[in-house]
């Protein structure tokens, strides 16, 4: 008998702090939510349609020179991370997506590592590539905090749409 009323306090007392945990934890939500409730909505990650790039100068891995200039029609502008394992899994939709649109003008920026970067510059053939570290002279223009990123931009280097998949951007002519 000692032993069932040892056993009843024992779990009383657990029930006891539970109870003291489980509104505190009530508490400190209550706390948050009023905090969000403050801040306001939160903004996407991704630039806004409507944003005007910035400028920027970044050579490719061909090279060659590419500018806020490049954007000289509709162009498919993507950013990728070798850190980033959501990219390496988009990489295939991308490419797939390119033979699908066949945009006339294609950006791949590849920031990280330069030998990591190597298998996205060799499935990337069809698009200008540029191979930057982490806050590059093209993802500080893009104002990238996301990867992997996917723009459609005109020819006055206005973002027209962003999206984190290839296939959620809207159809639109790019030729």
């Amino acid at each position: 008998m000692p032993y069932v009323i040892a056993a009843v306090i024992v779990i009383g007392l657990l029930c006891v702090v539970d109870l003291v945990l489980t509104l505190a934890v009530i508490r400190r939500l209550r706390e948050h939510t009023q905090r969000l409730a403050e801040v306001g909505p939160m903004r996407s990650p991704l630039v806004q349609p409507g944003t005007t790039l910035g400028d920027f100068s970044a050579t490719t891995v061909d090279g060659e020179t590419v500018s806020r200039a490049f954007f000289s029609g509709p162009s498919v502008v993507a950013v990728f991370s070798t850190e980033c394992a959501s990219c390496h899994e988009r990489l295939p939709e991308f490419t797939s997506y390119l033979a699908d649109a066949r945009p006339e003008r294609v950006l791949a920026v590849v920031t990280g590592d330069a030998e990591e970067a190597r298998r996205f510059t060799s499935e990337l053939t069809s698009a200008t590539v540029v191979v930057e570290p982490m806050g590059g002279p093209v993802s500080r223009a893009l104002q990238v905090s996301r990867f992997p990123s996917f723009y459609l931009v005109d020819g006055d280097a206005v973002v027209m749409a962003a999206d984190t998949a290839p296939g959620s951007l809207p159809a639109v002519s790019l030729r």
